[in-house]
């Protein structure tokens, strides 16, 4: 495959998705990619759309030789999972370096092959530690301390109706009167507001788009560590132009792969502290 042919395939892809109607079945199409990146979050759009669209219900993939180098080996016959690799070149720091100390940078992609687990078979592969799980009590410290690490003001305060969290730009609001998973879930949307809608350039966005962008975000986020969060019904970007339509999925994702990095190495710094 060419990587002209799988960027049209995944650009061709992404609009579809940022195109759906109100529609149950459209919706939950969108959700089903949203609860997929929330397990590729390492990846970039781009691949992780990719892997997508090749395999949906991948959960762990590697190269040839890296799952030889597990132990694992891929079952004659099974079909590679397109995705991009950058091609690098050397260049010189300065003018006055040697080429030891010389650095690289991307000079294009080329496609490279990688293969999901269930299309393997050998050693089974080392179970990650589950840092979070189900009620969001474990979670709640975390992205307190996170909030805190990001210089993000946080009050719990009682609120009442369906409202249930506030963002202000340096500081939110959070219903007291939640549940620890509940809170973690409003905390998360929040924070996500915090990181993707700042600037005055975030300031054109609709409402309605910034609220969809902030809960698939969350959505993407509570499903990596296995809690409920609200199903965004569908990203209202039908009237956008189709670059703008890749920005906010690029934005979602990125944003959303920083908070689980981050909540990651504040659980593992408490487990090395323990």
């Amino acid at each position: 495959m060419k990587t002209s042919e799988l960027m049209d395939q995944i650009e061709s892809r992404i609009k579809e998705l940022a195109t759906k109607t109100e529609d149950a079945k459209a919706s939950e199409e969108v959700t089903q990619y949203l609860r997929f990146l929330s397990r590729f979050h390492r990846y970039s759009l781009h691949n992780t759309m990719a892997i997508w669209i090749h395999c949906p219900n991948a959960t762990h993939v590697a190269g040839y030789n890296a799952w030889m180098k597990l132990g694992r080996y891929v079952r004659k016959g099974e079909r590679g999972i397109p995705i991009f690799a950058p091609c690098t070149q050397a260049v010189p720091k300065g003018e006055e370096e040697d080429d030891e100390k010389k650095t690289r940078k991307v000079i294009g992609y080329k496609i490279v092959y990688v293969f999901d687990v269930s299309q393997t078979e050998g050693k089974p592969l080392p179970q990650a530690p589950i840092v979070a799980q189900g009620d969001g009590s474990a979670l709640l410290p975390v992205l307190e301390g996170i909030a805190f690490d990001l210089g993000i003001g946080l009050e719990y305060r009682a609120m009442s109706g369906s409202h249930h969290g506030t963002s202000y730009g340096g500081s939110i609001d959070v219903d007291s009167g939640l549940d620890d998973a509940g809170k973690s879930s409003v905390i998360i949307h929040e924070l996500a507001h915090e990181l993707l809608h700042k600037g005055a350039d975030r300031m054109l966005l609709s409402t309605r788009q910034k609220e969809t962008e902030a809960e698939s975000t969350a959505y993407v986020v509570c499903s990596h560590f296995g809690f409920d969060s609200a199903a965004p019904n569908y990203l209202a970007l039908w009237d956008a132009k189709p670059e703008q339509i890749i920005e906010a999925f690029q934005r979602i994702r990125d944003v959303a792969a920083s908070l689980i990095d981050m909540i990651e190495a504040k659980f593992n710094a408490e487990e090395v502290c323990a």
